[in-house]
């Protein structure tokens, strides 16, 4: 969960909305809607970890009104699509986040923001918490505690395995997204691989970029680059970067 001052360091900036999808009008869950609004009258502190199952079960299949305007961009940079709970006894067009992602989001790379508008949302998710909902069902999954160092070496002897990620780890939408984004900032030619690594806590999978600090104007704009990449992936996600000659031929176009 990614809470936050909504539009404390920024103001409310607006980017064009995102066009109507072309699928059936969407039908949502209006008791699940009104489990909703009743949790967010809990006051933010008291929102326990009973509080947040409750939040997040209902939350994909509730009926939601959009935010005016649809999509903003939160103080993290990032574009979130605008959810409310909808006023009652007023018309409303339905938005579902269940529908949604494969309708929209996942090709638009947006986030998704509930209840904005008083500058304390109820809740958000990044694009990478859209995308482990798309692959497992759930926003958030388990983390495995890897103790990496941020600078390490593959060791002569480690059993690694390389190859692609597949389409269960990161889809060809996401991929796009991700390219898209790097090239918006003028970082082309971005490749990647997928790394397995055994190791004591278990099977490590590592997204490996070839983006090295050599390719940045400073440590910091390499560091600032890398963590936003981490925006458009699940959070039990693993992702480095390395010099592209470390696997050669096994690096492929992003």
């Amino acid at each position: 969960m990614g809470l936050f001052n909504f539009f404390k360091s920024k103001g409310q900036k607006s980017i064009a909305p995102l066009p109507e999808p072309e699928s059936e009008p969407y039908y949502g869950d209006l008791n699940k809607t009104k489990i909703l609004a009743g949790l967010i009258e809990t006051p933010h502190e008291k929102r326990d970890d009973f509080w947040k199952d409750a939040f997040l079960g209902n939350v994909v299949e509730a009926s939601f009104a959009c935010g005016n305007p649809q999509v903003v961009e939160g103080p993290d940079g990032f574009p979130y699509f605008q959810l409310e709970i909808p006023k009652p006894n007023q018309p409303f067009q339905c938005y579902v986040i269940k529908h949604m992602v494969t309708d929209f989001i996942l090709q638009k790379g947006v986030g998704v923001v509930i209840n904005a508008g008083t500058g304390n949302p109820d809740w958000v998710f990044s694009y990478g918490d859209i995308l482990n909902f798309h692959l497992r069902s759930e926003f958030y999954s388990e983390e495995v505690s890897w103790n990496l160092p941020k600078h390490e070496v593959i060791q002569e002897k480690e059993d690694v395995l390389i190859g692609q990620p597949s389409e269960m780890l990161l889809p060809h939408e996401s991929r796009m997204v991700i390219r898209d984004f790097l090239q918006s900032l003028e970082i082309h030619k971005v490749k990647l691989l997928l790394m397995n690594r055994s190791r004591p806590e278990g099977n490590l999978q590592e997204l490996v970029f070839n983006l090295t600090p050599d390719k940045f104007q400073s440590e910091d704009h390499y560091e600032s680059i890398m963590r936003s990449i981490g925006w458009f992936l699940p959070r039990h996600y693993s992702y480095v970067s390395m010099h592209e000659t470390s696997f050669k031929s096994h690096f492929l176009p992003l």
